[in-house]
């Protein structure tokens, strides 16, 4: 069983040890791309694998889930050779398709499968335990793709791309390593629509829960939409390429530190949150006025409050929740609201920063987090338990 584990740690390590990561929107632009190209292909990758959640589901519900975690890993990789290959918006958007592919397959697939196999050896109480692991090394990857990316990048996009590249391989390998479990849980995303379907219903009926999976799912789609802008903002500010790298380490690193705490701030109430939300918006304004290098500390503050606020707002919603039996309906109507923001999002920033610039677009987005923050003080109520 400890080879099984040891598996599955490499696989998710090393499929999270990328080194484009942190700089793939910079080569996006220094090949020439204009913001509106750039958001459309994130607005891609998004609805990509947002539309191939339910029929991947039904391909991980009837196969081998280590050899669909496989193909999504190759997929990934033919994408990534795209381009390598071809440095052009079209190469960029097949990518990106393919990435969403790889997204979509891989959705609810690697945990049912983990579960598979520890209730086949009658270990289940320790999924959490591997879950809480895997989690803890994404981001050591993503620290070490930082660094990596701020080494390599002095070499060229070409070459930090053959190292992803590697290290999506070694992934690949070490999950088709494993044994082949028995099937004994579904990965729920074949029933995404019926699930999606009761849980508005449920949402409509308590205010509570819908106020509160509203302020959660723009928080994470405001948040996971600019995540993929702060290299651009950075390298806009004059950051030198290394930077980018140590840029990004830094970033994951303070994420890492509010997951760790934030069960210290569950105690305050829901006010205290939206004026962080709020706060946010404020930094994002002012780093995006200054837009120099030490704007850069803004960002960082930034993104430890977004993760604090999540992480406690989530903590928050499942109380709120009295009935496990409409936890997956509730979780389908956030990660629905969140696709449906991020795209929104993506349209609105690529135009802004195609017909006014990357610093307008910036300084827009923080005026809607603050209208957003400011709105949820002055209508939002206090939360009571859910039926």
């Amino acid at each position: 069983m400890k080879s099984f584990i040891y598996k599955i740690y490499a696989f998710c390590f090393f499929s999270d040890l990328i080194f484009i990561y942190p700089i793939y929107t910079i080569m996006f632009a220094d090949k020439g791309l204009n913001p509106l190209q750039i958001s459309i292909l994130l607005m891609v990758w998004a609805g990509t694998s947002f539309l191939l959640e339910v029929p991947s589901g039904v391909l991980a519900d009837k196969y081998s889930r280590k050899n669909i975690l496989f193909v999504a890993e190759i997929i990934r990789i033919i994408g990534y050779l795209f381009w390598l290959l071809l440095p052009t918006f079209w190469g960029f958007l097949i990518g990106f398709i393919l990435w969403g592919i790889k997204s979509a397959f891989t959705s609810g697939t690697l945990e049912a499968l983990v579960f598979d196999e520890l209730k086949t050896n009658h270990l289940e109480n320790q999924y959490i335990k591997i879950q809480g692991m895997v989690q803890s090394l994404g981001y050591l990857a993503l620290i070490f793709a930082g660094l990596g990316a701020s080494l390599a990048i002095n070499l060229g996009y070409e070459v930090v791309l053959v190292i992803s590249i590697i290290s999506l391989v070694i992934s690949s390998l070490a999950v088709m390593a494993l044994p082949k479990a028995k099937q004994v849980e579904s990965t729920k995303e074949t029933e995404y629509f019926k699930l999606l379907k009761s849980g508005l219903a449920y949402s409509l009926k308590t205010p509570a829960i819908l106020q509160i999976t509203i302020f959660i799912a723009l928080g994470q789609a405001l948040f996971g939409a600019l995540d993929e802008y702060w290299s651009i903002f950075a390298s806009q500010t004059g950051l030198s390429k290394p930077g980018l790298g140590i840029f990004f380490v830094l970033y994951g690193l303070v994420q890492a530190i509010a997951s760790l705490v934030a069960h210290r701030f569950e105690k305050l109430g829901p006010k205290f949150f939206e004026v962080l939300f709020l706060t946010n918006g404020l930094l994002l304004i002012i780093a995006s006025y200054i837009y120099k290098i030490p704007a850069l500390v803004l960002l960082i503050i930034l993104s430890f409050l977004f993760k604090l606020i999540d992480t406690v707002s989530n903590s928050r919603l499942q109380h709120q929740i009295s009935s496990p039996s409409v936890r997956a309906t509730v979780t389908s109507v956030k990660g629905f609201l969140v696709e449906l923001a991020v795209i929104s999002l993506y349209v609105i920033f690529g135009l802004s920063a195609k017909y006014a610039g990357y610093q307008f677009a910036f300084i827009s987005i923080g005026i809607i987090i603050v209208i957003i923050g400011s709105g949820y003080l002055i209508l939002s109520k206090p939360e009571s338990k859910g039926n």
